[in-house]
């Protein structure tokens, strides 16, 4: 079914519906190259984005064949933030030995095909669509129009029909959610003081944290980092004299050399780029970051071990040829100072070094929940969306996407836990791990399969 297809060049400019009645093929059953489905006067960098139900394949010239399944896509054309169901790509980023086509709906039958354009010839039913992987829904979810009964001078009701007061009373309706949203923050605010406090709460207190709220949303469209770097572009950070790298904003990694500093850059080059990829969670499972005693002001910030056995299972897993990534999401760095930047990288830096024997990659968000729920750009950086990892993929690895044996190992899920807080990170953990592709574990059970089988 994946290669049965024809491609049929278009002789001289027409519309689709001309053109197909020429070739005697219904419109539904042509396949146009993405490049007509552009915005006019878009740019090449300028994403052109298939909704879910518009099936969509890729065609290799060379070698003839036709890539279905959205994911194996993904991986022929890696694009930043893009995934299988928000697919969208430049033309920029399609290799040139390649071109992606978007199956014809009947409301195209008017768009013009430019002459000596190429269109393909495939016809699949939606049932076949959905199996091969090209496209995620047979149909678009229809929106559904407000309406409001008229009435008659006399006051009966005489249909129902679309009104201009059907607008404001979404408007209303959104005003109405956000003071309901509003009253549950504040409930939610006050049972977590109260918890705090072991029972005990004042006035105050509530007042200053919900300062210190309005304070941030101020400033939530600045930049991470934005204390730190007042304001200004910076691609690295020395922090305690190790380096760590900036290449987006919104991003901070470094590469721990097998060795120490002195033997390799501390940045990602194609030779660290694998398919296999082991990723950890940092905090509370790798490490724990104990809290400060009072007075002691110029020591380091204090930590430990989760599990002495994990460095070893990444050892393990780096001579099996796993790439070994160390990440996590930290959103007080994006409106913290200096003193929160070293409080969350000097302990990684220094459980690297003293408990890792292979090359590590630690990758970090540094987006805030707040900007990220008001910025576009700053949401897919938020645990458990996958912009981290998409961001790592595509920029630290070459393009080159996870294969199937690869996981990453997360904090053990409490039933209790997730039943109680909806927020718990080993549901967030999982969560992440699936939108990423990979398997979930957490160190106990990877330390049994791993040193379990070496052992045996």
């Amino acid at each position: 079914m994946a290669e049965t297809f024809q491609l049929l060049p278009s002789e001289q400019g027409e519309t689709l519906g001309r053109f197909c009645a020429a070739k005697r093929v219904n419109v539904t059953d042509v396949w146009l190259p993405l490049q007509l489905l552009r915005p006019a006067r878009a740019k090449d960098d300028t994403p052109v984005v298939l909704s879910p139900s518009t099936a969509a394949v890729l065609l290799n010239h060379k070698t003839g064949k036709l890539t279905t399944r959205r994911s194996e896509i993904l991986a022929l054309v890696p694009v930043l933030f893009a995934d299988e169901r928000n697919f969208a790509f430049p033309l920029s980023a399609i290799p040139t030995d390649c071109t992606i086509f978007a199956r014809a709906s009947k409301a195209m039958a008017s768009k013009r095909i430019p002459s000596g354009l190429t269109v393909m010839h495939r016809s699949v039913t939606p049932a076949q669509a959905l199996a091969e992987g090209s496209c995620l829904s047979d149909a678009e979810p229809q929106p559904k129009v407000a309406k409001k009964q008229a009435l008659s001078d006399s006051g009966l009701t005489v249909g129902s029909v679309p009104t201009a007061p059907a607008s404001t009373d979404a408007s209303a309706g959104q005003v109405n959610k956000r003071a309901r949203s509003d009253a549950a923050f504040d409930g939610f605010l006050q049972e977590a003081l109260v918890s705090l406090r072991g029972g005990k709460s004042t006035p105050r207190e509530g007042v200053i944290i919900r300062e210190t709220l309005e304070n941030l949303i101020q400033v939530c469209n600045a930049p991470p980092l934005h204390f730190v770097t007042q304001n200004k572009r910076m691609t690295s950070l020395n922090v305690l004299g190790c380096i760590w790298n900036v290449p987006d904003e919104r991003v901070i990694y470094r590469v721990f050399r097998r060795g120490g500093e002195g033997e390799g850059p501390s940045t990602s080059t194609h030779t660290d780029s694998e398919r296999l990829i082991a990723v950890f969670i940092i905090d509370n499972v790798l490490l724990k970051r104990e809290p400060a005693k009072p007075g002691a002001h110029n020591e380091g910030p204090l930590w430990s071990l989760v599990d002495e056995k994990l460095p070893e299972v990444a050892r393990a897993l780096s001579e099996r040829g796993y790439r070994i990534v160390l990440l996590d999401h930290y959103p007080a760095l994006h409106h913290g100072n200096h003193y929160a930047l070293h409080t969350k990288l000097i302990p990684i830096a220094e459980l690297c070094r003293q408990h890792f024997t292979a090359d590590v990659t630690v990758v970090i968000s540094a987006v805030s929940n707040i900007s990220g729920s008001r910025r576009r750009d700053a949401i897919p950086f938020v645990l458990p969306h996958s912009g981290l990892w998409e961001f790592f993929v595509t920029q630290l690895n070459g393009g080159m996407r996870a294969e199937r044996d690869s996981l990453l190992v997360g904090l053990t899920i409490n039933p209790d836990e997730e039943h109680r807080d909806m927020g718990c990170q080993g549901r967030r953990d999982v969560l992440f791990a699936i939108n990423c592709g990979l398997r979930y574990v957490d160190g106990a059970t990877v330390s049994r399969e791993v040193l379990g089988h070496e052992d045996g």
